[in-house]
């Protein structure tokens, strides 16, 4: 075999070998950009996934206060309030006091501040404003008050009564947001993921 040919074997091997490797760098680089393209697409998702729960998840949070500063008068008020973003669905309401749960606000006021005189043998009458909580929705930044009680209105001993007791007072609320998730809190700030909120008859 000339030399001339030898060459030309060689130069011929050597393109091959560079067309391959050009080939396999190609196809590596090809996977590369694929799996960070894909990446960045699932992050951008993720993203936008955690945007939209931010926009639409709710804070339900229970506060208690004994003055109305709009009338300036001392008014004893239970409220839920909505800290989030997005509405929040009330499903269930539980009013735990002293060891004791209750279903319905009426009932924990009647069982904390409840007063029998004696010698007349019959409840002393109350006077105060109550709402239903059980599937209320509660928009975002917004309130809404369940149990109210003016100190005009009412004896000093009732009033005195359900003004300490505010402060023995926790309130399980367990709420749904708009994309059907679900928590569970009893401490303010504190919220717990639920499946499914338990069922309530009376609130």
């Amino acid at each position: 075999m000339s030399t001339t040919n030898i060459e030309k074997n060689k130069e011929t091997l050597t393109s091959g070998i560079n067309s391959h490797r050009l080939n396999l760098i190609l196809a590596i680089c090809g996977i590369v950009i694929a799996l960070a393209s894909f990446y960045a697409t699932y992050l951008q998702a993720e993203a936008a996934d955690k945007q939209v729960k931010a926009m639409t998840m709710p804070l339900v949070q229970f506060k208690h206060g004994n003055q109305d500063e709009k009338l300036n008068l001392k008014s004893i008020g239970f409220e839920l309030s909505n800290s989030g973003m997005g509405p929040a669905l009330v499903k269930s309401v539980v009013y735990k006091y002293k060891g004791e749960k209750y279903h319905s606000v009426r009932d924990f006021y009647n069982a904390c501040c409840q007063i029998i005189h004696a010698d007349k043998q019959e409840k002393e009458p109350t006077y105060a404003t109550t709402s239903v909580l059980l599937n209320t929705i509660l928009a975002g930044q917004d309130s809404q008050k369940f149990l109210g009680a003016n100190f005009k209105d009412n004896s000093p001993e009732f009033w005195n009564k359900l003004n300490m007791a505010r402060w023995e007072l926790r309130v399980e609320v367990c709420y749904c947001s708009m994309l059907d998730e679900c928590y569970i809190t009893e401490k303010n700030g504190v919220i717990d993921p639920i499946e499914q909120c338990p069922i309530i008859k009376k609130n």
